[in-house]
């Protein structure tokens, strides 16, 4: 039975009993019967709000109804000074009865809201842990106090080596994980392989284990213990069965997905030791460059041929807007210079057309086109040659 219940128990029973001395000791009353009934039914209702406050007001309740029916039965037996001198000694035995309870029963820590203090029937084996503000003393020989676990928030940063993918290994992962326990009792109980951790975390501490359990140090070590294998048993899986990142780069680029996956992955795992992960993050993900190189080789080589096409594409488009200017000039000079020749009266065939563009790369011919006109000059006359001698008569 656990404090708050023993102590609902007293109360209710001292209510119970004074109220039917009450009873007993008075003349039949409806009213009396009335509010007896009334009172020890407002104390159930109460009793089962299962809060320390009102357990307290149904105990101060309890007392007052206790006195009034010791000062009913003093009257009636020992008369006035009886009556005084009786609830003295009734006062007295309930302040007494009080602190030797405030002497015996342990006040919970005033930060019990961040660790939870667990108790063992070593009769029963069953572990629970202690309700507050106060808890009862151990009954001897039957129970003790096994553990102080830490509820606030805890860190662990672990680094997960040698990471394989479907290809290439990622060298290591820092992974920083925020994480509260929940479930004291499941965190006394569930961790596996918890005879081998504790004999390991106390043998760090120098002490003997159930010394050891009953520091909040040892908790946060053996919780980051637990923490540090769990995390890098689902990193690995996670790594190696994820098939949307296959080598180093591919997980680098995937770390958002990955670490939610891994956050799935882990809470499910700890839940069975009463922990709950508030946040997980990869910190950093570490692999060799020249693995990143090796996997990029067909993707530089696309980007050295796109880099190539568009240097060639730059050089077209300049040699097409120099020779295209070149060219759109010498059309345009072409074309001044049949025009002229048309406004000159020239009859134009393609022999003059030729003959003046070639003619214009050497003078300018400013409107002028008389040379091209003129025939050519006649050649000279051959010299006569000399006549014959006639033959001589013979």
């Amino acid at each position: 039975m656990s404090l708050k219940n023993a102590a609902v128990s007293s109360v209710l029973g001292l209510m119970f009993l004074s109220l039917l001395v009450i009873y007993m000791i008075s003349a039949p009353n409806t009213l009396i019967t009335f509010l007896s009934v009334l009172i020890m039914l407002v104390g159930l209702i109460m009793a089962q709000s299962n809060s320390w406050r009102d357990i307290g007001i149904l105990a101060a309740v309890a007392v007052i109804i206790s006195m009034v029916a010791i000062a009913l039965v003093a009257s009636a037996r020992l008369g006035s000074l009886g009556t005084v001198i009786a609830l003295v000694l009734w006062a007295l035995i309930l302040f007494t009865l009080f602190t030797s309870a405030r002497q015996n029963f342990v006040p919970l820590p005033g930060d019990r809201g961040e660790r939870a203090i667990l108790i063992r029937n070593l009769f029963t084996g069953y572990v629970y842990r202690a309700d507050g503000p106060i808890v009862g003393p151990n009954v001897p020989f039957m129970e003790r106090v096994v553990a102080m676990i830490p509820l606030y928030e805890l860190n662990s940063d672990v680094r997960v080596e040698k990471i394989n993918t479907k290809r290439q290994n990622v060298d290591a992962v820092d992974v920083h994980i925020r994480y509260k326990v929940n479930d004291p009792v499941k965190a006394f109980t569930g961790i596996p392989n918890l005879g081998e951790a504790l004999d390991s975390i106390a043998k760090d501490m120098k002490q003997e284990v159930d010394a050891a359990r009953l520091e909040v140090t040892f908790w946060e070590k053996l919780l980051n213990r637990q923490m540090k294998i769990d995390t890098d048993e689902v990193v690995l899986e996670v790594a190696f069965d994820n098939r949307f990142a296959q080598n180093p780069v591919e997980v680098s680029a995937s770390r958002q997905d990955l670490e939610a996956t891994v956050l799935d992955h882990l809470r499910e795992l700890v839940h069975r030791w009463g922990v709950d992960i508030t946040d997980l993050r990869f910190e950093r993900i570490e692999f060799n460059p020249e693995v990143a190189k090796s996997i990029n080789k067909a993707g530089i080589r696309e980007d050295d041929t796109l880099m190539k096409k568009i240097e060639a594409e730059r050089d077209a488009m300049r040699i097409d807007l120099v020779l295209g200017a070149e060219v759109r000039a010498e059309a345009e000079r072409v074309r001044a210079i049949i025009e002229a020749l048309k406004d000159s009266g020239v009859e134009i065939t393609p022999d003059l057309v030729v003959k003046a563009i070639t003619a214009s790369s050497d003078w300018q011919m400013e409107g002028d086109f008389s040379l091209l006109t003129q025939q050519p000059a006649s050649p000279p006359p051959a010299p006569a040659k000399p006549a014959d001698k006639p033959a001589d008569k013979k």
